[in-house]
């Protein structure tokens, strides 16, 4: 009786450790977020329609129509004639009727990446209950000037730069201004991640152009709350990695936060050096060519995620943590 009392106890202790702390039922999450194609809603509409939408647009998010019109499509919103003029030239060029063939074809992914939002927005918003929530995500069409975009309501994906680096028109991007590396980061994997990490960016934890140990701690709470709220996605989707660059990013952790500490930079506030440490590129600039961008934002992410699984914090409780709080209780890799 004695024995079995003790591996009843053994069993309850191993699987309360073993519990998630951040496990939430979605179904509790009363929160809507209206899904929209903005894309094919304009090219699918008489004129008078295509003046509504704008006009309906401008009145649910004024910063969402000021991003999608005069910002992307470079439309003219002074009067509805100048607004009709470059629509319909931005619509009749050559290429972007290629581009709008092939987005015709990719509902079943819209759906899909929408719903992988909705439900990490769900997450977030039981774990993370007096944060902003977006109310609507949108795919737009945004000839190529952003992969994402956040107003404080609402998430614009440029969906076109999710066709896939193997796509043909992906491939035709002129090189001076798409290079090699931005193409390849041009994914369709990456879509919710890069809709879920700019709204966090934006409205959850923002910048306060703090010196670069607190701009890594920033991103990799960022990147943590990100992996929690979305756990269909792989590590290497919420990092927008690769596996080999997460593979290199890994092995190199020891190694990079040794190079910060002999080169005194982690309380620097020099703007190129958080750039080069924290900002998208072939590479990181300081380390090998073969390394990957953002080594930065993966470091942050690493101490914060050994926080994390240490001291089990709410996440409302994380982003309110001082950075030099988590960056002292980091241990190196052996």
């Amino acid at each position: 009786m004695i024995q079995k009392l003790g591996f009843l106890l053994l069993t309850i202790g191993i699987w309360g450790c073993s519990k998630n702390p951040y496990a939430v039922d979605i179904e509790d999450a009363k929160l809507y977020v209206k899904y929209q194609n903005i894309d094919s809603a304009l090219r699918y509409s008489t004129p008078k329609e295509q003046i509504k939408l704008y006009n309906a647009l401008s009145k649910q998010d004024s910063d969402l129509a000021q991003f999608c019109f005069p910002y992307a499509l470079q439309v003219s919103t002074k009067s509805d004639s100048a607004f009709l003029f470059d629509i319909k030239r931005t619509y009749q060029h050559a290429f972007t009727k290629q581009i709008s063939a092939v987005l015709d074809q990719k509902q079943k992914w819209r759906l899909q990446t929408f719903k992988q939002i909705q439900r990490a927005l769900k997450r977030m918003h039981l774990l993370l209950p007096h944060s902003s929530m977006p109310s609507s995500v949108c795919f737009a069409y945004t000839q190529f000037a952003a992969s994402a975009y956040a107003s404080p309501k609402s998430i614009v994906l440029g969906q076109e730069r999710y066709l896939g680096p193997q796509s043909t028109l992906i491939r035709s991007l002129p090189p001076q201004q798409f290079y090699d590396w931005i193409k390849e980061g041009m994914s369709p994997q990456f879509a919710s991640s890069d809709a879920l990490l700019v709204w966090l960016n934006t409205n959850v934890l923002k910048s306060k152009d703090d010196n670069l140990a607190a701009e890594m701690i920033r991103w990799g709470k960022l990147l943590a709350i990100l992996e929690i709220c979305s756990p269909e996605l792989k590590l290497s989707q919420v990092l927008r990695y690769s596996d080999a660059d997460l593979e290199w990013a890994t092995n190199a952790e020891r190694g990079f936060w040794e190079y910060l500490v002999d080169q005194q930079a982690l309380f620097k506030t020099d703007q190129e050096l958080l750039m080069n440490l924290l900002n998208e590129g072939p590479y990181t600039i300081g380390l090998p060519k073969e390394s990957p961008d953002r080594m930065g934002r993966f470091l942050g992410y690493r101490i914060v995620k050994q926080y994390i699984e240490n001291e089990q914090p709410s996440l409302t409780q994380l982003l309110h943590t001082p950075y030099h709080q988590i960056l002292k209780k980091y241990e190196l890799p052996q």
